[in-house]
């Protein structure tokens, strides 16, 4: 079978590192596991917003996974839409392949150019967290497979857009390889949160983790809340942290973007992570918490509580600075069940989470394991 990826980001530089982001990791899982498929005999990969230039390093990152024999090809199209559409409508004409995976819904578009061979498509998350228009509910009827992230993105969307089909559920991975790991004996007291800080994305809990922390450093003083990521809504979230009383304000420290060296070391440091959302579509901070054998504190109605057990593996918690500091306190003042919960969650890590996992589910449900 000669398979085309179609993908919004694959996002390695020249140097091939690659950037942080749930969408880009999922985008480079994905790619490496149909690298793999002893079912195909070429896989072309497009990366809408990559530039040409950065071929190269998506194609070294993707060698070690690629299957003997297997024919690679790599196009990134520097986020130009009309030159994406003319390379299917050329691939289209010529039959240059026999199926192709959307990992968006706004690129299944491309799927109504004539010729267009079978499709499969992916729901990721926010995209469909909406009623979807006609024109996008004719593309998902007419795939011939919907592979779905989570069965929450799954339930949700159906709720928005009454009568879809239900995805296949695909949970992800974190991103290989492993790093190396071994249980820290003694962490810091301090609470970890990793994720984008756009003004969009405040329904991931910064505001009220901050607004927590008062009530924290009351009952802990030396809690420390290390805040990892960037985004336009970060002033806001930098001015409300100055407005805390003193005690609680120096305790909270903003590290804006980080390499990924500085971020592993932070989570072998602290002892918690935290990640009170209320919309995320699956929750890749989560695994790579766990990965790291730190216990999380997750919101109860999102994505979250598929990786996060609660009582188990870490705690789910209200959106509510109360909630939040009852269950911040409650781990950093017991190291030995924020350890015992952190354990758990790195051997659920490794039994469901890892790459090999998503790997197999991947070509299973595309029918391409054999």
């Amino acid at each position: 079978m000669r398979l085309l990826l179609v993908t919004p980001q694959f996002a390695c530089d020249q140097a091939g590192r690659a950037t942080p982001g749930g969408l880009l990791q999922f985008s480079r899982c994905l790619a490496r596991a149909l690298a793999s498929s002893p079912r195909l005999s070429s896989l072309d990969v497009w990366c809408q917003v990559d530039a040409p230039h950065t071929e190269p390093s998506i194609r070294e990152a993707l060698e070690p996974y690629l299957r003997r024999g297997l024919a690679l090809r790599v196009r990134g199209f520097g986020a130009s839409r009309l030159s994406l559409a003319a390379a299917m409508a050329e691939s289209c004409f010529n039959r240059r392949f026999d199926h192709v995976s959307y990992t968006l819904l706004n690129q299944a578009a491309l799927s109504e150019t004539p010729g267009h061979p079978p499709f499969d498509l992916w729901q990721v998350g926010t995209e469909s967290f909406r009623r979807l228009h006609s024109f996008q509910q004719r593309v998902m009827r007419r795939a011939d497979r919907i592979f779905s992230i989570s069965a929450h993105t799954t339930r949700l969307a159906a709720s928005y857009t009454p009568g879809l089909r239900d995805g296949i559920v695909v949970p992800l991975c974190a991103e290989p390889p492993d790093p190396d790991w071994q249980a820290s004996a003694a962490t810091e007291p301090a609470v970890l949160t990793v994720g984008n800080m756009h003004a969009s994305l405040m329904y991931k809990g910064h505001q009220q983790l901050i607004a927590a922390w008062p009530q924290v450093v009351s009952v802990c003083p030396e809690a420390m809340l290390w805040i990892v990521g960037r985004g336009d809504g970060a002033p806001l979230l930098r001015e409300q942290a100055r407005l805390l009383p003193p005690g609680a304000a120096r305790k909270i420290h903003f590290f804006g973007a980080v390499a990924d060296s500085t971020l592993q070391r932070m989570y072998r440091s602290a002892r918690v992570f935290a990640l009170p959302s209320s919309g995320e579509g699956f929750g890749l901070v989560f695994v790579e918490a766990a990965r790291h054998g730190l216990p999380s504190i997750a919101g109860r109605y999102d994505a979250a509580r598929e990786i996060v057990l609660h009582n188990r593996t870490g705690l789910l918690a209200e959106q509510h600075p109360h909630d939040l500091a009852l269950a911040c306190i409650r781990l950093l003042k017991d190291p030995e069940l924020a350890r015992t919960l952190g354990d758990a969650a790195r051997r659920r890590y490794q039994d469901y989470y890892r790459f090999e996992h998503f790997r197999d589910r991947v070509l299973a449900g595309m029918e391409l394991l054999s």
